[in-house]
């Protein structure tokens, strides 16, 4: 049984489901390549979506190959009334959303971002990472739908890294799964 969805999480909702699609990415000392990806938004209940994502490396056949790497997390909708710290003016942007997010390569990020219409852009807040965990100091995300009935997931992932400024490391176009219902 699915409960009702929160109402601060409207402006998130065309997130939920489940998102498959294919993508490139590359960085700094490593060569480019395909990948396929998998992307969910679930509700579970309170003012928050889960968050999952799964790449593999695409074989020259079309198929997925190796895993690349996953993530997972949390989006939180500040409450109405929240957006701005108090006593800020006009020129300090909105935050309508939070995210955390953790990777298996040894770091978190904690993101905060705005939502406009069904678009998502954030940015790291923080980033920790454990002793040996990658050297990751800074990320920027764009998520949004567009095609001719707003089908597709498109989302873009900047990352600084292991000494670079923040540049492209990721990018996907993602379907609904299952022919858009979940």
């Amino acid at each position: 049984m699915q409960p009702d969805l929160h109402p601060d999480l409207e402006k998130l909702s065309f997130l939920i489901g489940r998102w498959e699609g294919v993508g490139v990415a590359g960085y700094e000392g490593t060569e480019e390549f395909q990948f396929g990806q998998r992307v969910e938004f679930s509700y579970e209940g309170g003012p928050f979506l889960a968050y999952s994502a799964q790449a593999w490396r695409m074989n020259r056949d079309g198929t997925l190959g190796e895993y690349v790497t996953s993530e997972s997390g949390y989006w939180r909708v500040r409450p109405p009334g929240t957006e701005r710290p108090e006593g800020a003016g006009e020129d300090v942007p909105p935050v309508h959303v939070e995210a955390l997010i953790a990777h298996p390569e040894g770091f978190n990020e904690v993101y905060l971002g705005n939502v406009f219409a069904n678009r998502v852009e954030m940015s790291t807040d923080a980033v920790l990472r454990t002793e040996t965990g990658l050297e990751v100091t800074a990320g920027h995300r764009l998520y949004g739908l567009f095609g001719d009935d707003r089908e597709i997931l498109g989302y873009a992932w900047d990352m600084a890294a292991q000494g670079h400024e923040l540049r492209s490391y990721m990018s996907a176009q993602l379907k609904k799964a299952g022919g858009g219902e979940d």
